[in-house]
């Protein structure tokens, strides 16, 4: 009788089991259904919802996940928002994205900046300097980074500051946002940083034909009044990716000739 009363039980639960009906996928959601899902208390519907957000790609999907953020979320579900957000690339993210550069937990504040790099927004270059001086490394360096990607020449002043505060991809940014009257200014740094720091402002600046051949030519001069064997290396790599007609390479091998001797 045991056993029938157990077999009769199983029976009864699986039966139950085919009858509930089966999760929704996130391929399987409209956009609408979606952004209702995302109201759920539910935390796998939630994730399911921000999935199908991602895989639509819908910039309409923008105004739900910001306001689910704003709603609050658990943590694995707000950084799969923003990176849903960050895939999406739209700049009617910036608002939302903006505050999270505030967020208390760092790991949410170093997304929030990736994604406005992502999305660049009207107002990203505000809300990048504000970040080089965030308490996290990583959110500063990655600040510094999204600066020079975004060529955001109102933040030279700012990426100088974080230079001498020892953020060190603010060299690079630099190189990518400087301005003619600014190199001689960056080359004050030589010297007073280590090579292999400089080397990426270095290459940034050279690599550059909005700069005037002028500038370009003066970095070069003073790495020739370096003369160490760093400078040769550098000089004679970059020189032999240059076109054969670029007066910018021909003084720079005459530089590396000359330390050579």
């Amino acid at each position: 009788m045991l056993r029938i009363a157990i077999s009769a039980a199983i029976v009864a639960a699986l039966s139950g089991l085919a009858l509930a009906p089966a999760r929704a996928t996130a391929q399987d959601l409209t956009l609408d259904q979606a952004t209702q899902m995302l109201r759920s208390s539910d935390h796998d519907e939630v994730q399911t919802a921000i999935q199908s957000i991602g895989l639509l790609g819908s910039p309409r999907g923008v105004e739900p996940l910001a306001a689910r953020i704003r709603d609050g979320l658990a943590p694995d579900l707000l950084e799969s928002a923003i990176d849903t957000l960050t895939v999406l690339g739209r700049a009617e993210a910036g608002p939302v994205l903006f505050e999270l550069v505030t967020h208390r937990r760092p790991e949410v504040r170093l997304r929030a900046v990736q994604a406005i790099a992502a999305t660049r927004p009207r107002g990203a270059d505000r809300a990048l300097v504000s970040a080089l001086s965030d308490s996290s490394a990583e959110v500063r360096s990655a600040a510094a980074t999204a600066l020079g990607d975004l060529g955001a020449v109102s933040a030279v002043e700012s990426l100088f500051l974080a230079l001498d505060r020892g953020v060190p991809e603010a060299g690079p940014a630099l190189g990518k946002v400087v301005r003619a009257e600014h190199v001689g200014r960056v080359l004050e740094y030589l010297g007073r940083l280590p090579f292999s720091q400089m080397q990426g402002v270095l290459e940034e600046m050279l690599r550059r034909r909005d700069l005037p051949s002028r500038s370009r030519l003066d970095v070069v001069a003073r790495l020739g009044e370096l003369a160490t064997p760093e400078v040769r290396t550098f000089l004679s790599e970059w020189a032999s990716a240059q076109p054969a007609n670029d007066p910018v390479r021909r003084s720079a091998e005459d530089v590396v000739a000359r330390i050579a001797q």
